[in-house]
This record gives structure tokens, C-alpha cells and sequence, in this order.
């Protein structure tokens, strides 16, 4: 019987990215948000680069670990509000939340579970890292964080969800509960005593710390390491009931007046006037 065969082909790496800066050197991937003027603020065509970049790192099998970073002093400010509100302004739906566009990936926000990527991720905390830019951290199993970056949701502040059930399981329950229900932050050394983060350094040594957790990686059997992440993402495993529902309410809650006033108001920097519709 035929056996077909798709080995990993080294030339559909993903190359001349607008929005990501991905590199490899050696057994570990690099991935550099690369959007500094919204410090960091991701839209449908970096979501679309970011999962590009992850299923990279699943297929190539010279890459044992990935190291994500953000240029400039954020490391992501979430997703692009602006953006957002430009598309609501004319009436339409930004691609990737458009069944229509070929960009659709309802809730995606270029995260690596959108790929069930199952390799070790570190997060290289340069600066602050909210909303879905928080996600992206959370899915990294190792985290390093620069003494004066800071985490937060904000979601409900411009009238979205986003994904509150995988922080309540991710973090301390108050924490995440403090984070999403009353907007609050946390600083450096506060996510460093809830064992947020493994390590808080000067602002210009995250990467090198986070280079020095990859080294450790890379001496372990790389098939043992991915069969450790393996179990961890099916530990962490919400049930699809679950999961489908939480898509519908983010949809459903994005799409009503509120929805389009969070957005708006962030814009015009002004207080957001809630009508509950």
C-alpha cells in the first residue's frame, strides 16, 4: 500500500511579514510582534501572520521551542481598537470576524492554540501585555517579565468578552476576576509572587533570560518535551460544549450597541456611555 509522505519544507517558512518578525536560530524560533506605532495592537492581518508563524513552529522539526516578544516598550496592547472601530463605523465586520473573508477565525485572535500548537512557547514579557496580548502570554508555558511591564485584560472596558474563562483557569481566580471584572493591572513583582511569571528581570536582559530557559529546553528529548505540552494542553482542555458557547456569547455580546460604543469611545478617548443594548 502507498504510504504518501510530507516532509517539512523548509522554503514555505513565512518570510516578508508586515506585522510579525519571525526568525530561527538554531533549535528556537523567534516570534517579534512587530507593530510598535499601536504598541503592538494586533488586527485580522496579524492574526493571520501570528498563526501563520505557529504552525511553523508545529511542522518544523528543527524547532524545539519558540520565544515570543513585541518590539518597541509593549510587548502587546491587545487587539486594535481603532481598527475595530473604523470597520463598525462603516457597518461591517472586521475580516476576521466576516464569514465571507477568507481571513475568518471567529475569535482567533493569532494565538497558538488557534493551531493546537503543541511545543514549548516563552513569553519574553518586554513591556505590558493585555487583553488578547494576555492570552498569547498565558498560552506561553514559561515566562520571563521585564521589572516594569504590567498584565490586564480590558476587554469589558471598550464592551467585548474576549476568552474570561481561560484566564479564570490560567491565573488565581481573583486574580483573573480582578483583572476582568474590575480592569485592574499587575505589576512585575506581583506576577512574580502568584507564580505568574518564572522570572523578573532589568528591561534589556528579557530575552537573554528567556534564551537561558530555551537552552534548558533544547537538552531534553524534544519528542519527551512535546509530549509534556501535549498533556498539558489536554489538562487544560475546556469541553467543547464549553468552548462553542463561549465563542457564541464573545459574538453576541461584540455585536450589540455596546459592543460598538466600547470601540467608538476608545477612539474619540472619551468615557463609554453603556445602554445595555
Amino acid at each position: 500500500m502507498t504510504r504518501y509522505q510530507s516532509p517539512y519544507d523548509p522554503s514555505s517558512m513565512p518570510r516578508d511579514l508586515e506585522h510579525v518578525v519571525y526568525e530561527k536560530k538554531g533549535h528556537v524560533a523567534y516570534v517579534t510582534i512587530n507593530r510598535p506605532e499601536v504598541r503592538n495592537a494586533l488586527h485580522s492581518y496579524a492574526y493571520q501572520e501570528l498563526r501563520a508563524c505557529w504552525r511553523d513552529i508545529s511542522l518544523d522539526p528543527d524547532v524545539y521551542v519558540g520565544i515570543v516578544t513585541g518590539t518597541g516598550p509593549a510587548f502587546c496592547a491587545g487587539r486594535d481598537v481603532k481598527f475595530l472601530a473604523e470597520y463598525q463605523a462603516r457597518g461591517e465586520r472586521t475580516p476576521h470576524e466576516d464569514p465571507n473573508s477568507p481571513l475568518f477565525h471567529w475569535g482567533g485572535g493569532g494565538q497558538p492554540q488557534d493551531v493546537a500548537l503543541e511545543k514549548p512557547l516563552i513569553a519574553a514579557l518586554n513591556g505590558f501585555a493585555v487583553g488578547v496580548g494576555l492570552n498569547i502570554a498565558l498560552q506561553c508555558q514559561l515566562r520571563v517579565m521585564a521589572e516594569d511591564a504590567w498584565i490586564g485584560d480590558q476587554h469589558t472596558n471598550v464592551g467585548r468578552l474576549g476568552a474570561p474563562h481561560e484566564m479564570y483557569q490560567a491565573l488565581p481566580r481573583t486574580t483573573a476576576a480582578y483583572l476582568t471584572l474590575c480592569n485592574g493591572r499587575l505589576g512585575a513583582r506581583e506576577c512574580l509572587e502568584q507564580s505568574i511569571v518564572n522570572r523578573v528581570v532589568p528591561k534589556d536582559q528579557v530575552l537573554s533570560a528567556a534564551e537561558e530557559f530555551a537552552e534548558m529546553i533544547c537538552l531534553g528529548s524534544p519528542l519527551a518535551v512535546q509530549g509534556a505540552i501535549r498533556l498539558y494542553r489536554l489538562t487544560a482542555e475546556f469541553p467543547p460544549s464549553l468552548t462553542s458557547y463561549a465563542r457564541h456569547l464573545d459574538q453576541q455580546i461584540a455585536e450589540t450597541d455596546d459592543g460598538a460604543e466600547g470601540a467608538r469611545a476608545f477612539k474619540e478617548k472619551r468615557a463609554p456611555v453603556w445602554t445595555l443594548r
